[in-house]
């Protein structure tokens, strides 16, 4: 069933026999079945915080599944039950964000309701930061303006423009090598440093420079006019020598 025609007391027997109920319930978030899950929260089937294992054996939350299915509903009932949604395995922001949680019309409101419930804007090194998350949506999505909205409203909340995804790499980079301009410029605006460099010593300049990205280019390197162009990677090559070696510039 989607969940939605279910008959509860006819749930209610068939759980009685049931082995897993923490699978069902997993299934009814991914359903985005709101009316079960909250059956399931009253009737004690399931406790809103606690930590289940999935019909795949992964060890996670309700919270967690409900974000990273891009099941809001769900979010919102676990939120209205006092989920903690920083339970969650990954950054709760972040598994929204990617999962497609916060899309349409309704998506500032539905990522304000979560930031509300205490989600963190910014999380620790290591971890893919809500920034970042959003940078990378914005650089997936059809329509980019939208996805700036949320990027917008994460720097308006207060995300740290160097936070980065979970392996290193700086919001700002990440949209400079999808070439995605408007969300660098909204970056480099709000105060992006950059001069900030990622898991392999190269700033944002050496990127666009490898792209061939001219516009990038000259876009970050007037905010860092006499520091970028010197600074040398891991590796020891500057930005310069990137757009030398690389077969993107003609």
């Amino acid at each position: 069933s989607d969940g939605k025609k279910v008959s509860l007391p006819a749930l209610d027997m068939l759980m009685s026999y049931e082995p897993h109920p923490q699978h069902v319930a997993v299934e009814a978030v991914r359903k985005g079945a709101a009316d079960v899950l909250r059956h399931f929260i009253t009737t004690e089937v399931i406790r809103v915080n606690e930590e289940i294992t999935t019909p795949e054996g992964k060890k996670t939350t309700l919270t967690a599944e409900a974000l990273t299915n891009g099941q809001y509903a769900a979010v919102k009932t676990l939120i209205k039950n006092r989920a903690d949604v920083n339970t969650s395995p990954e950054p709760a922001i972040s598994a929204g964000i990617q999962g497609g949680c916060f899309q349409g019309g309704k998506a500032i409101k539905h990522l304000k309701r979560v930031v509300e419930a205490g989600a963190h804007i910014n999380t620790p090194p290591g971890s893919m930061s809500p920034l970042a998350a959003a940078v990378q949506s914005a650089n997936e999505a059809s329509n980019p303006k939208a996805a700036n909205r949320i990027v917008n409203f994460l720097l308006q909340r207060g995300a740290d423009l160097s936070s980065t995804d979970h392996i290193g790499t700086p919001a700002l980079h990440l949209a400079t090598a999808a070439g995605n301009h408007k969300t660098a410029k909204l970056l480099l605006d709000k105060g992006a440093p950059a001069t900030q460099r990622d898991a392999y010593g190269k700033t944002a300049l050496h990127i666009a420079a490898a792209n061939g990205d001219g516009k990038l280019y000259k876009l970050i390197a007037k905010k860092c006019p006499d520091s970028c162009r010197p600074l040398s990677s891991h590796m020891g090559d500057t930005a310069l020598h990137e757009a030398l070696y690389s077969d993107k510039v003609k």
